[in-house]
């Protein structure tokens, strides 16, 4: 089973709680991560699927994803992509909706969606959750602010 990553861009320091989302995760019989690679948690959860030697896929929006990133932040960046067991490149290069086209791809081969979610209503992480919700995945979400992780089960189509 597959499970891909979301989470926001300004959270950072939070490993423990990312331990405990994939010990569920791997209980729930994930066998494999698919990880967007953007600042902030994604690179967090790679940084800990690195350490825990297990199968991820970087699942890279575009070519040139770093594009407007700092040195420090491209350097980190392309050594966590050499750790990474493989690697899908969507685009050759930017472009407006290539970060959420990742996101579709992400949530369209995944089995459950592991979330590291405040509940903010806009950005990408709240797209992501949302696309999880309307393709009835499973969301296993960390709350960055209590640490509190939460099972939310896709609803079942109900005739009465």
């Amino acid at each position: 089973m597959k499970a891909f990553f979301t989470g926001h861009r300004d959270i950072y320091d939070i490993k423990d709680g990312i331990n405990q989302l994939i010990d569920f995760a791997l209980d729930k019989g994930i066998t494999e991560f698919f990880n967007g690679m953007a600042i902030g948690i994604d690179q967090l959860i790679a940084q800990v699927l690195i350490e825990r030697e297990l199968n991820w896929t970087a699942v890279i929006p575009c070519q040139n994803q770093d594009r407007l990133w700092n040195l420090q932040q491209k350097v980190k960046y392309k050594k966590l992509l050499k750790s990474a067991s493989e690697q899908i490149v969507l685009y050759p290069e930017y472009t407006p909706g290539v970060m959420q086209a990742r996101n579709q791809w992400m949530v369209k081969h995944s089995d459950i969606c592991l979330a590291v979610y405040d509940g903010r209503l806009t950005g990408g992480t709240a797209l992501s959750v949302n696309m999880a919700i309307a393709h009835n995945l499973p969301i296993i979400n960390l709350n960055p602010k209590t640490l509190e992780i939460t099972l939310i089960e896709p609803r079942q189509l109900s005739l009465f």
